[in-house]
């Protein structure tokens, strides 16, 4: 009919009006979670960050700062014979004094403690917290003597010089040259090298020795009996054959073969 106007069922407008509801509640809920996401993600950066703020910080307290720094007061020093005063050793240390405990090489600071102190066979360096160190000392032990030009040198086992005296020291071997040549350098070591195998006792009874140009080492007892050593092959073992034998009088000692030594 004219004039007339198609109405929309009440029943299709309520149900428009119900999804403009839930969409609207839909897209305020997908916000919301959207913001805690973010909100979570940027507490969860903070915590991040400072926790590597405060792992830099440790860092730099333990590493870094004065909290574990070496002090040169607090350096302890043990196992010289006298010959090397324990603040010999405490200068050297003190190079190092303000770095860091944890940062400190002990191996490369007993080196350079041994490098620079010629009596010092070894040293070795261990930690001592909060801010020292200790150094306990291996020494080289005088055993033998080399006139020399300017006097004599002072030798230990492996032909190091230990010092030039003006008077040969008592109770050091004499190295002296075979007949009476003057001794070279590869002489001197095999024979320092064949004295310092020696025990204590065994030691005391020798009064000098001689090598030939083979390395052929020759002792001579303070009673003037002889001892054939032979090569420095060994010497561990044939100190312990000489020693053996020396409770038996004679003139020579052989111990040049060790598995089958005479005497004479």
């Amino acid at each position: 009919m004219f004039g007339r106007r198609d109405v929309e069922p009440a029943s299709r407008q309520d149900g428009r009006g119900r999804d403009r509801v839930v969409s609207s509640g839909l897209t305020e809920r997908l916000s919301e979670r959207r913001r805690a996401l973010r909100t979570l993600r940027l507490h969860r950066l903070g915590v991040a960050l400072g926790l590597l703020g405060a792992a830099a910080v440790l860092v730099w307290a333990v590493v870094f700062s004065p909290l574990l720094a070496l002090r040169a007061g607090d350096v302890t020093v043990t196992g010289s014979d006298g010959t090397v005063q324990a603040a010999d050793v405490q200068r050297i240390v003190a190079a190092h004094e303000g770095i860091s405990l944890v940062r400190l090489n002990p191996s490369a600071l007993g080196r350079e403690v041994a490098d620079s102190l010629v009596r010092v066979r070894a040293a070795r360096v261990t930690r001592s917290w909060p801010h020292g160190v200790r150094v306990d000392l291996t020494m080289r032990r005088p055993i033998a003597v080399h006139e020399v030009e300017q006097g004599y040198e002072v030798l230990d086992s492996e032909a190091v010089v230990l010092e030039t005296v003006p008077a040969p020291p008592s109770g050091l071997v004499t190295v002296a040259g075979q007949d009476g040549a003057e001794p070279d350098a590869g002489a001197v070591a095999a024979v320092t090298r064949v004295v310092g195998s020696l025990d204590a006792d065994t030691l005391a009874r020798v009064d000098r020795g001689s090598a030939g140009p083979t390395g052929q080492v020759t002792l001579v007892l303070s009673d003037g009996a002889r001892v054939r050593w032979g090569d420095a092959s060994e010497s561990a073992l044939k100190a312990r054959v000489l020693k053996v034998l020396l409770s038996q009088r004679a003139s020579v000692y052989d111990v040049s073969s060790p598995h089958a030594p005479t005497t004479s």
